[in-house]
């Protein structure tokens, strides 16, 4: 009774912020009793607290030895295991706490929180959803569930749960800030930038308000904004995530007045903040596209086993970043018979299983070469099941991750009738437009032109490997002919894609859906020829980019291709 009085005292303590006092409580008690499950359980959290995560993990541990049903306990372990180690290493933890108690507020939340940070979000779906069902009024479990729910690309169920939030805690800066996200991929411009504005009405000086503001593809901008981000922007007291945000938010609303100097100025000082901060190893990436075209050949392909499964219903949508393929996916989901996905990261979780699935058990993708038939099954049957997650009825679902052009080695074997669409555009206005929305889509070898120029030669030979070596057709769709001659191309894409021609293809800015990517509001407007050339604006600035390319460029030949001094041919 003496023991249980004193963990309550040393809980309130710590509660009220006063760690040395609890530690102290907790301290004698494990003197007297070093096994004391409770005295460990919150010296473990206080641990915590003090972000010292293994000594918590540690602890934690410990008192678990001690009460291993303590749904509690294995909740806590699993939060100081995500600080400490990682996500994936918290899932038993966590999983168990739930497996002890069902409807465990705390144990719900953090599973979710793990399976978010691995972008896990069909898994961390239900539990939000029982936690809210639990909590309806925790403004935090909707905002969590709200979060979900847009990045899985459902931004109706998101918008709603955003404004459930919202009136739950009115003053909340994140929500506020999701929500307009949320409005703006829903092509509710004018509802985002009244979001965004609340929150600086509240507080003037938010460098994430304000980035957003400026962002904004529709409407003015006060000028008051303007000057505050600049003021904001060159101050060295602003933190540097805010100055980076400001920096890239204020070249957007330079570009799109036609200040193209000062546009790029302001984009260097963020991006090279940034590629300070977190550098992309080019090398690195180089060795990767090296072991792809070594380890999957020609030669392979003659020989591989594929799935045996003839489904139809993918169509992977790949190239590089900003190369046209929000406004394909767009295209193919305004017909009648196509789901969207939208950018959809299963396709790299099931080439994760080739480790544990090839009798070599090397990774993708060595390891590609020693999976057998049943294991491609395996994998394509779980891709499959995916998409039926996203529509049941749908005769083709879209995945438009641009990515995935890396994997086409996997998609070959695993769906030998899916089609592959590739989106191309000229390299330098496709560059430029990877350096502007690098931030937006954090994508670091965008961050710098030097990184930025290496990483396209790299993606254009593996594709060149891919049209030579795989057994599978690739559509080529080429962004230039798409917007000059659009009716002839999306003919073109519909054939490929087995659909009949459907006129609502053309009229694919009427399509009501949300876009999560940076051409959400380019995919609401009418086809318009005014990002084609646009890199000329900044040929100046884009010269070493130009040298980089200049293998690329020279071999295109096209019209209005620069030379590498970034001067027109």
């Amino acid at each position: 009774m003496q023991n249980d009085r004193q963990i309550e005292q040393g809980i309130v303590l710590q509660r009220r912020g006063d760690l040395a006092a609890a530690e102290a409580i907790y301290n004698r008690l494990l003197e007297k009793a070093p096994a004391h499950p409770q005295a460990l359980h919150y010296l473990g959290l206080l641990r915590f607290q003090q972000d010292r995560f293994q000594e918590a993990r540690q602890l934690l541990a410990r008192s678990l030895q001690q009460e291993p049903r303590n749904a509690n306990a294995w909740s806590d372990l699993g939060m100081a295991i995500i600080r400490a180690v990682g996500p994936e290493q918290a899932l038993d933890p966590l999983s168990k706490a739930l497996s002890l108690a069902p409807g465990h507020p705390d144990a719900l939340n953090n599973l979710a929180q793990a399976y978010r940070k691995l972008r896990r979000f069909d898994q961390a779906r239900p539990l939000l959803e029982k936690l809210v069902s639990i909590r309806p009024n925790s403004a935090q479990a909707r905002y969590a569930l709200a979060d979900v729910q847009y990045k899985m690309n459902d931004v109706t169920s998101a918008v709603a749960n955003f404004q459930k939030a919202i009136r739950l805690d009115p003053e909340d800066r994140r929500i506020r800030i999701g929500l307009g996200d949320a409005y703006e991929s829903n092509g509710q411009f004018k509802q985002a930038k009244m979001q965004y504005l609340a929150v600086l009405r509240r507080e003037p000086d938010s460098p994430l308000a304000l980035a957003r503001l400026l962002q904004l593809r529709e409407g003015t901008v006060d000028a008051t904004w303007i000057e505050r981000a600049q003021t904001l922007a060159d101050d060295p007291a602003t933190p540097e995530d805010g100055r980076i945000r400001l920096n890239v938010a204020l070249g957007y609303w330079n570009d799109r007045e036609k200040r193209h100097d000062e546009a790029f100025r302001r984009l260097q000082l963020g991006y090279d903040a940034q590629a300070r901060r977190d550098p992309f190893n080019a090398d690195g990436y180089s060795r990767a596209i090296d072991s792809l075209t070594e380890a999957l050949t020609a030669e392979f392909y003659e020989l591989a086993p594929v799935s045996g499964i003839d489904s139809e219903r993918p169509i992977f949508v790949v190239g590089m970043p900003r190369s046209g393929t929000t406004l394909t996916e767009q295209i193919l989901a305004s017909h009648s018979e196509v789901a969207a996905g939208g950018e959809l990261s299963m396709l790299l979780r099931v080439s994760y299983q080739i480790g544990e699935l090839s009798r070599s058990g090397e990774p993708y993708p060595r390891g590609l070469r020693t999976v057998g038939r049943m294991g491609l099954r395996q994998m394509a049957r779980r891709y499959l099941d995916h998409l039926d997650k996203i529509s049941a009825s749908a005769a083709r679902v879209t995945d438009k991750l641009p990515f995935n052009f890396m994997h086409l080695g996997v998609i070959a074997l695993l769906f030998p009738n899916a089609r592959i669409v590739h989106c191309r555009r000229n390299p330098l206005d496709n560059c430029l437009s990877c350096y502007f929305t690098s931030f937006a889509e954090q994508i670091r070898f965008a961050n710098q032109l030097g990184t930025l120029g290496r990483y396209y030669l790299d993606y254009d030979r593996l594709m060149r490997h891919w049209h030579a070596v795989l057994p599978v057709k690739i559509f080529d769709l080429h962004y230039e002919r798409l917007v000059q001659d659009t009716e002839t191309q999306v003919r073109a894409l519909l054939e490929y894609c087995g659909l009949e021609w459907e006129d609502a293809c053309l009229s694919f800015h009427k399509t009501r859906r949300g876009v999560r990517t940076p051409s959400r509001w380019q995919v609401r407007q009418p086809i318009y020829t005014a990002s084609v050339q646009r890199w000329q604006a900044y040929a100046k600035h884009l010269e070493p980019l130009a040298r980089i390319l200049e293998p690329v460029l020279r071999e295109a030949g096209a019209a209005g291709s620069p030379r590498a001094d970034g001067s027109p041919s």
